[in-house]
C-alpha cells in the first residue's frame, strides 16, 4: 500500500507540471519503480528532469531538497568560473625581480616565483621559466630565489574534508603556487637479489621528500604488497610491504602522494631548474624592493582546455584553484582568493541568473567536503542557464561523455546513451550523483540532476540505477514512448 502510494505521488506531481503539458506517465512509473529498489530504501533520492525546449517537468522527486553533491559540485564551479572569467582566462605565472640583471648578467636583488593559481603548472614549465631567464641573460643572483603564493589565503585544505584521505591524490593542498598537481609520483622497483630493500623513484625532485623504506624484494611471481603512505603533517614517504624480483618495470607500482607546502615544492623544482641552467643564486634574502620587474612568464592553457581537465577525470585540484581564483578575481586586486570569497562571488552570480541559493551551500570547489549542500533544481536551473550562452559549448564538451571518455567511459557502452550523454558524476562516501544533458530519441535535449545519498549499498547500486534512467531518457520520445533495453 505504501509503495503504490509513492507512485501515484510522484505521477500527480509530473502531471500537475505548471508549463500546463501533459506528462508521458509510464516514463514515470518506471522512474519510480527503478528507485523502489529495496536496497535504496535507506536513503534519500533527488531528481529533476526538464526538457531544454519547453521547460516541461518529466520527472521529479525531492527535487528542492538540499543533498551532498559529491563532484556535482564542480558543476557549480565551472559554471561560475566560465561565466564570471570567460573561456579564454589563462593563469599567468611570473618571475620577477627588484631590477633587471646587470651587463655582466649579475641580478643584484632577490628572484621570486610568483603564484597565479594555476592548478595545472608542470616541471617542464618551471624548466622552460629557467631557460627563459638564461635566454635574457643572468647567469648569477646576488639574493635569494623565493616565492609568494599570497593570491590565494594560507587554508590548504577545504572545510569538513575527511583528514585521512590527505595523503591521497585526490585531496592535494591548495596554493597560489602549484606544481604537478601538488603531487610526487612513487615508483617502487625491485632489488638486485631476494631480501635485498626494493628500488624507490621519486619525481619530479628525490630532494623533497624524505623516504622510509621498509620494503623487501621478494620470489619471483610473488604478490605484491606494496603500499605507499605519508604520515600526516609531514613530507615522509612510508613503503611497505614486498615487490617480486622478477617485477619488470611496466608493472613496477606507481603511486602518486600529495606534498606538504606545495609552494615551498614548487620553489625546490624552480631551484633545481635554474641551477641545471647554470644559474648560481645566493642563499640570504636581499632587502624587498618598491617594486619588480618580470623577467620571464608562463601562460597556462586558456580555461576552456582547463575545464576539460577538471570535469572529466574530476579533478579536485583544479576545481579548488578555480574557486579560489573567482574569489580573488571578482574582489579585486589586494583580496586574497580564498574558499569563502569565491563561493561569495558564485553565490552572487547564482544569485543573478534566478537560481534559488536558498537550496544551496557551496562549502568548497570540488565536491569533498561533507558541508556541501545542493538541491537538483538549483543544478538544473544553472545547467539549463549555461544551455542558453554562447560559452555552452566549452561548458558541454568538458563533460564526461557515456561511453567514450572520462569518468563516463565504462558507462552505457554500446547503448542509445553512448556518445549522447554528456554529464558529471559524483561519489563520496553515502553519496552518489550524475547531473547534466542527454538526447532523446527524437532528438530534444533533456537537462537532469540525480542525487543520491545515504544509501548503505556499494555505490554501483546506485550508478547503474543512474544508468537506467539514463538510457529510459535516451530512448524517450515527445509521443511518450519509452523503449527498454
Amino acid at each position: 500500500m505504501g509503495m503504490t502510494l509513492l507512485l501515484l505521488s510522484s505521477v500527480q506531481r509530473c502531471l500537475a507540471d505548471d508549463t500546463g503539458k501533459g506528462v508521458d506517465s509510464a516514463l514515470v512509473a518506471r522512474i519510480d519503480a527503478l528507485l523502489a529498489d529495496k536496497t535504496l530504501q535507506t536513503g534519500f533520492q533527488g531528481i529533476l528532469i526538464q526538457s531544454l525546449k519547453d521547460h516541461t517537468t518529466l520527472y521529479e522527486r525531492n527535487a528542492d531538497k538540499v543533498f551532498l553533491p559529491a563532484s556535482n559540485n564542480k558543476l557549480l564551479t565551472s559554471g561560475a568560473a566560465l561565466s564570471l572569467m570567460g573561456p579564454d582566462f589563462v593563469y599567468k605565472t611570473k618571475v620577477v625581480a627588484g631590477s633587471p640583471p646587470d651587463r655582466h648578467g649579475v641580478l643584484r636583488a632577490d628572484l621570486m616565483l610568483v603564484g597565479s593559481g594555476d592548478p595545472v603548472l608542470s616541471a617542464a614549465d618551471l624548466t622552460q621559466l629557467a631557460h627563459a631567464l638564461k635566454t635574457a641573460g643572468v647567469k648569477r643572483i646576488e639574493g635569494a630565489v623565493t616565492a609568494n603564493d599570497s593570491l590565494f589565503d594560507q587554508q590548504r585544505l577545504g572545510d569538513g574534508w575527511t583528514w585521512d584521505d590527505e595523503p591521497f591524490y585526490y585531496s592535494a593542498q591548495v596554493s597560489a603556487l602549484n606544481l604537478n598537481e601538488n603531487l610526487v609520483s612513487v615508483r617502487v622497483f625491485p632489488g638486485k637479489r631476494e631480501g635485498d630493500p626494493v628500488r624507490v623513484v621519486v619525481t619530479p625532485t628525490e630532494k623533497y621528500m624524505v623516504v622510509q623504506n621498509l620494503a623487501k624484494t621478494a620470489a619471483a611471481k610473488t604478490k605484491s604488497t606494496i603500499s605507499v603512505d605519508r604520515p600526516r603533517g609531514q613530507n615522509t614517504l612510508v613503503i611497505n610491504g614486498a615487490l617480486a624480483i622478477d617485477t619488470t618495470d611496466e608493472a613496477a607500482p606507481k603511486v602518486p602522494v600529495t606534498v606538504e607546502d606545495p609552494t615551498r615544492f614548487a620553489l625546490t623544482v624552480f631551484r633545481e631548474a635554474l641551477t641545471k641552467e647554470g644559474i648560481h643564486f645566493g642563499k640570504k634574502s636581499l632587502p624587498v624592493p618598491a617594486s619588480t620587474v618580470s623577467l620571464a612568464e608562463h601562460d597556462s592553457v586558456p580555461l576552456s582546455q582547463i575545464l576539460k581537465l577538471l570535469n572529466k577525470p574530476s579533478d579536485n585540484l583544479i576545481a579548488e584553484c578555480l574557486l579560489k581564483t573567482v574569489g580573488a578575481f571578482k574582489k579585486g586586486t589586494g583580496t586574497a582568493g580564498s574558499g569563502g570569497t569565491g563561493a561569495q562571488s558564485a553565490r552572487e552570480f547564482f544569485t543573478s541568473i534566478g537560481m534559488d541559493v536558498a537550496h544551496l551551500n557551496q562549502a568548497d570547489g570540488s565536491g569533498l567536503s561533507r558541508f556541501n549542500f545542493v538541491s537538483p533544481r538549483a543544478f538544473v536551473q544553472l545547467l539549463t542557464y549555461l544551455h542558453d550562452q554562447p560559452t555552452f559549448p566549452v561548458l558541454y564538451d568538458s563533460l564526461p561523455i557515456a561511453g567514450v571518455d572520462g569518468s563516463l567511459r565504462n558507462r552505457l557502452k554500446n547503448t542509445p546513451a553512448a556518445n549522447n550523454c554528456h554529464a558529471k558524476t559524483g561519489y563520496i562516501s553515502r553519496a552518489s550523483s550524475l547531473s547534466g544533458y542527454i538526447t532523446t530519441k527524437d532528438g530534444d535535449m533533456l537537462v537532469f540532476s540525480m542525487l543520491m545519498n545515504n544509501h548503505l549499498a556499494t555505490n554501483a547500486l546506485p550508478v547503474s540505477i543512474q544508468d537506467k534512467i539514463v538510457l529510459l531518457l535516451a530512448n524517450y520520445t515527445s509521443a511518450g514512448a519509452t523503449h527498454a533495453q
